[in-house]
């Protein structure tokens, strides 16, 4: 199993690297939901029947949402919106038998297993699925691959009013309010700062790092002959940070973080937001661990796009 995962997920990031959008297969899709289902089931402990608040749910299924932004260009608040109202946060009953998070019937091209549920019709096929994150990935096939949702992709990424709108018009709801219900959730819960696509959390690293500087201490010898016996290293003040203009797709995402790798180990990205203590928290990692990693102080300030090592 070790072997599988590593296998897959070495490939998934190879196309990370090398993916177009123009060239991705659906194929290829699958293979990123299956790393985010194998991750979801081995780093998120689950609670049976646990009720998730909206922001829970948008904090947990936001690295999916923007990743399909990533790949196939739809918004990523339009992504979590739908999949707010859809599935009742994660507590309908759909998205707790099925994974089905978008509402997706069978149709006529559906040959997997199914969930019958009341609907606009009494019991209609509803497609059930293995993951939340296979349902994630087979939302934007379904948008991407169907003729009536075409003109959306030719909207500015960040005009979730357009898309809103656009996906009401082609028939995705019946609900003649579908359109302002979708907007509402976005503005709500301002959804939209995930469609400047996360660079902070979808970024590959700076290589290079800045050498850490000599400085002379009391007992250090001077230029005037003053005796000493050691010098102090200094960390330098400017963090480490990511280059934004190359992206990546995280190996997985704990607490809300993309986890990252180099050839100096795992890493995260900080939001300039947070403390220590916070990604502690998110990740079951003590802020005296990671200060003592990082070489830097329980309580000093991080800035967006710094890099914080996790090992």
């Amino acid at each position: 199993m070790q072997r599988f995962m590593t296998h897959i997920i070495g490939a998934a990031t190879l196309m990370a690297n090398s993916f177009q959008k123009s060239g991705l297969r659906k194929a290829q899709l699958m293979v990123v939901a299956m790393v985010v289902a194998m991750v979801v089931a081995v780093a998120t402990p689950v609670v049976a029947q646990q009720t998730l608040t909206r922001a829970q749910y948008i904090e947990k299924y936001a690295p999916m949402a923007v990743e399909s932004q990533l790949l196939y260009g739809i918004p990523a608040s339009i992504t979590l919106a739908q999949g707010c109202l859809e599935s009742g946060n994660g507590n309908s009953r759909l998205a707790r038998e099925a994974n089905n998070h978008f509402g997706i019937k069978c149709g006529g091209s559906w040959d997997g297993p199914s969930l019958a549920h009341d609907d606009d019709a009494p019991q209609e096929c509803f497609r059930k699925y293995e993951s939340v994150a296979e349902s994630y990935v087979d939302h934007a096939l379904f948008l991407s691959e169907r003729e009536r949702y075409r003109s959306l992709f030719d909207l500015d990424p960040k005009d979730y009013k357009g898309w809103a709108r656009g996906l009401k018009a082609a028939g995705y709801a019946t609900n003649p309010a579908y359109a302002d219900l979708l907007i509402r959730i976005i503005e709500e819960n301002n959804l939209q700062r995930f469609d400047n696509a996360l660079l902070a959390d979808y970024v590959t690293p700076v290589v290079e790092q800045p050498a850490a500087e000599k400085q002379p201490t009391a007992d250090t010898p001077t230029e005037e002959g003053t005796e000493g016996v050691a010098e102090q290293e200094v960390v330098p003040e400017e963090p480490v940070r990511v280059d934004v203009d190359n992206m990546l797709l995280p190996l997985e995402s704990v607490g809300g973080y993309g986890i990252y790798a180099d050839k100096e180990g795992r890493y995260v990205v900080a939001m300039g937001t947070e403390s220590l203590q916070h990604i502690g928290r998110k990740l079951g990692l003590s802020a005296r661990a990671l200060a003592k990693i990082n070489s830097l102080g329980r309580n000093t300030p991080l800035v967006a796009g710094q890099v914080v090592r996790i090992e």
